[in-house]
């Protein structure tokens, strides 16, 4: 079996794309069990589970970037930078990076410190409200799908507005998810745009 350096190096570079998932995936979790826990107790572990995988999305992204030129530079003409796919991919890879860096990353800090912060009891209504915040549900949705629909350039490799298409229904499918699962979200009280259950409404009448 001949192994070349194109394939040694394409290897790493889906090996990147697969830990940025696994990592999407962990903190996808711990939305859903921040959102849904009733203690400090339950969420301070996810929290801390956030403050150590957050930091490493830029790293992931520099990964795929660098290998993904290293690729094109032994391609030998094969791949290039003007490329529909290629000039998509990297435009979505920057955009989706400085959004959560610029946005979702200072709410994820604010959030874990007052998790952090938080007494032993219920949960209260500031880490509540991390926990539901829609921005950052809908920008961590929208990288996801978005990023998805990146690998799926790379895999057929299209040309012209085809790609942008393809990223943009990725990005569209994960705001719907995101808007879905939080419509799902029993409600709590005192936090705008939840949907109050049953219990809630007990609760609160007493």
């Amino acid at each position: 079996m001949h192994v070349t350096l194109f394939g040694v190096i394409l290897f790493l570079h889906i090996t990147a794309a697969i830990a940025g998932f696994m990592i999407a995936g962990v903190l996808h979790a711990a939305l859903q069990a921040l959102a849904r826990a009733n203690t400090v107790a339950e969420v301070r572990f996810w929290g801390r589970l956030m403050h150590r995988l957050d930091p490493l999305f830029p790293i992931v992204a520099l990964l795929l970037l660098g290998l993904g030129a290293w690729l094109i530079h032994l391609s030998g003409g094969g791949i290039s930078w003007s490329d529909g796919w290629i000039i998509t991919s990297v435009a979505a890879l920057v955009v989706i990076e400085g959004l959560m860096g610029a946005m979702v990353a200072p709410k994820s800090k604010a959030g874990v410190k007052a998790i952090e912060e938080a007494s032993d009891g219920p949960v209260p209504d500031d880490v509540r409200r991390f926990a539901r915040d829609p921005l950052l549900w809908h920008l961590s949705h929208v990288a996801t799908l978005a990023f998805t629909g990146v690998v799926f350039l790379m895999a057929v490799q299209p040309n012209g507005a085809l790609s942008v298409i393809i990223v943009v229904i990725g990005a569209i499918v994960g705001l719907a998810l995101s808007v879905a699962q939080l419509r799902s979200l029993p409600g709590a009280p005192g936090i705008p745009g939840q949907r109050a259950t049953a219990g809630d409404a007990t609760a609160a009448a007493s």
